[in-house]
């Protein structure tokens, strides 16, 4: 008997990754979710079963979800929309009252990590090095040095992500008194993008992370080209990011590599889009939530340091 998954957004690569990993080991059940139409989603190509969903962000996912995975006697579930997992998270007792297992972050990681300037606070008082400099309002944005960088507090995929050059561009772009509030206004650097995907087990207190480079990358923030890396410090600074956010699952960190050390981005709460390179490197990171989730040791193997990965897009006939 396979064990059913539930993996929605699959129309995304981050749930387009999970499914092909679920696909390959062969002992599960795959029901694909995507608020698009089949025809519209490769990836329902892959999946035994496939629906369609509402918004996550809207007030009635939630309940609709839950008689989902009832109904549907769903035994792990998988999300990437940053969203959703916040709101999976906070309210993973419900899931566990039907049976279902969430394949994702605790609640506290997620919050955290899912509002910028709450992530950004933390980040300034617990590892301050690392941390990039924030403006809370136009005088002292203006004293600093052009270009800055602004994006959302509650972003996703780089969207509403801007270079400032001036004060006029400022001035046009950030209302006062969305200064640290809804918007976030840093200092802007420049550097390697390097991402990490972090695996940390709380029963067990086992955690692994596949380091890479990213050489080539598209305007949506996804590393289409890469480079496995290792380095000690940035995995000193991993590790103490998620022992510090006592982690239980599977997260991606993003950081630039500066002249003056690494710079965190953000942390990402979910799989992140390079998670099929994290899987062919060594470390299968959806195998992991579900090891996770289940309460069990995690299998890591040895990561292939120095090896490189590219995607491409593909073409499928629909009907």
């Amino acid at each position: 008997m396979k064990h059913k998954v539930l993996v929605t957004a699959i129309g995304t690569v981050t749930a387009a990754s999970i499914v092909s990993e679920l696909k390959k080991n062969g002992r599960y059940y795959i029901l694909g979710a995507d608020i698009n139409n089949r025809y519209e989603i490769a990836t329902s190509l892959d999946v035994d079963e496939y629906y369609k969903f509402p918004l996550a962000v809207n007030d009635e996912y939630l309940p609709f979800v839950i008689d989902f995975c009832r109904d549907h006697q769903v035994e792990y579930y998988f999300a990437v929309i940053d969203k959703e997992v916040v709101k999976l998270a906070e309210n993973r007792e419900k899931f566990s009252e039907i049976g279902t297992k969430l394949c994702v972050v605790n609640r506290e990681f997620a919050e955290i990590c899912h509002y910028k300037d709450v992530f950004n606070s933390w980040i300034s008082e617990n590892i301050p090095f690392i941390g990039i400099k924030s403006y809370k309002n136009y005088t002292d944005a203006e004293r600093a040095s052009f270009p800055l960088f602004i994006k959302p507090v509650e972003g996703v995929g780089s969207a509403g992500c801007v270079k400032i050059n001036n004060s006029a561009e400022l001035k046009s772009l950030v209302y006062p008194d969305d200064f640290g509030k809804k918007i976030l206004v840093q200092e802007f650097i420049t550097g390697q993008n390097i991402t990490v995907d972090c695996v940390r087990n709380r029963k067990t207190g086992q955690k692994n992370q596949i380091q890479r480079r990213e050489l080539l990358r598209n305007s949506h923030g996804c590393g289409i080209a890469v480079e496995i890396i290792h380095d000690d410090k940035l995995s000193e600074i991993c590790d103490e990011i998620m022992e510090k956010l006592d982690l239980n699952g599977v997260c991606n960190m993003e950081f630039f590599e500066t002249d003056s050390g690494y710079k965190i981005m953000e942390i990402n709460p979910r799989f992140s889009a390079g998670t099929t390179y994290s899987c062919m490197a060594g470390v299968n990171t959806v195998q992991a939530a579900i090891d996770i989730a289940d309460g069990r040791e995690c299998t890591f193997g040895e990561i292939a340091v120095g090896a490189h990965f590219a995607e491409r897009y593909e073409a499928y006939r629909m009907d």
